[in-house]
């Protein structure tokens, strides 16, 4: 990751159980990436020289669902919706599963800190289609996940496969570091 990090701190609505109507939110990215969508208020920064990117998601998880509980492919789904922000910043995604997922921070274990926000963090596969609409591009996404009274809170950074694949790409290590400096509450 280049030594140059904006360290990005806000708010994002909070559910209507939660107490309070924001919830603070932080994470570092390199200073030369491009805002997108700064108009419509959502939080997204792509890389210009690669187009790698990140977005702060927000979904309510399935009723009687936890952050642990819920079912991986919930998250493929809800991160590449149609009618969700990655959609509408004109990325046409085809396919996405998760291929693998686990607890950062598991409340119910006996050992959890206190206080204590459910983090789960997996890697979402998916191929985004060309402007020609012809061809397709394997992407590769780090989500970190926080579960706040019933809603969850996403960090997605997105990668070219064969670069986030590559064990030593400074893409893959710029994306893994801005999904791990990613805070909620």
């Amino acid at each position: 990751m280049p030594k140059l990090l904006t360290c990005y701190e806000g708010y994002v609505e909070a559910p209507k159980s939660y107490g309070k109507s924001q919830i603070p939110l932080s994470f570092e990215f390199p200073s030369d990436w491009l805002q997108l969508d700064k108009l419509g208020g959502g939080v997204q920064y792509v890389d210009q020289r690669n187009g790698d990117k990140l977005y702060v998601l927000r979904a309510t998880l399935p009723e009687g669902n936890d952050l642990k509980s819920t079912n991986k492919q919930w998250f493929a789904d809800a991160i590449l919706s149609p009618e969700g922000d990655i959609a509408r910043s004109g990325v046409m995604a085809e396919g996405g599963r998760v291929s693998r997922s686990q607890m950062i921070v598991d409340c119910s274990a006996e050992d959890a800190p206190t206080p204590c926000v459910n983090r789960r963090r997996m890697i979402l596969k998916y191929d985004t289609v060309t402007g020609s609409g012809v061809q397709t591009v394997e992407r590769r996404s780090n989500v970190d996940a926080y579960e706040i009274s019933g809603d969850v809170y996403m960090m997605v950074t997105s990668s070219n496969a064969v670069k986030f694949d590559k064990k030593d790409s400074k893409e893959r290590e710029t994306v893994d570091k801005i999904a791990a400096s990613f805070k909620v509450g």
